[in-house]
């Protein structure tokens, strides 16, 4: 063999060799930075809406639990996001004319919520852990007057509460829900 086609070869095989390592650095680098370029735009809105550069854990990483909301977001928790996961889950207890997001109450989602507050500030923390405990004692009388701080927070317009559902009302509500969403 000739010397030239020995270092052609050699030549090939590392530039091919680099590429592949190249690239599979890039991939995983790509998975550990949150929203790629290739991922839809209510993923991507989902993570503009945290506010986080990339660097935080995933979502319940740091308080030792996953997201009990099934969603991919970044934590800790923006204070928008809190607001967004009460606001959803208090329509499960409130009657309102309009309701456009609703997440199932449960003691898991309460625990998270809770344990974000933990692990992050918030301007409203005061509020959100009020209304976090009290649900976790099973305590929603004022269900209404939660819904509508916390709307009232978000600017809200439509959907103002008006007085809490009876067990009744609430479980028709639920039997009509069939899929979760903030």
């Amino acid at each position: 063999m000739s010397k030239k086609l020995v270092f052609g070869i050699l030549g090939s095989v590392l530039l091919l060799t680099g590429l592949g390592v190249y690239i599979v650095l890039g991939s995983l680098n790509d998975s550990s930075e949150g929203v790629s370029s290739s991922e839809t735009a209510s993923e991507a809105g989902i993570n503009e809406e945290t506010g986080n550069d990339g660097n935080e854990e995933e979502a319940g990483n740091q308080s030792g639990t996953s997201n009990p909301f099934e969603e991919k977001v970044k934590t800790p928790l923006s204070e928008n996001l809190v607001q967004q996961y009460i606001h959803a889950m208090s329509h499960q207890k409130v009657q309102a004319e309009e309701k456009w997001s609703f997440f199932k109450i449960t003691d898991e989602r309460i625990d998270f919520l809770l344990g974000q507050l933990e692990v992050n500030k918030y301007e409203h923390e005061e509020l959100y852990k009020g209304i976090l405990m009290s649900w976790k004692k099973g305590g929603f009388t004022d269900a209404d007057a939660q819904h509508n701080a916390v709307w009232k927070l978000q600017d809200g317009t439509i959907g103002e509460a008006t007085g809490v559902l009876s067990p009744k009302a609430e479980e028709a509500f639920l039997q009509k829900q069939n899929k979760e969403s903030r």
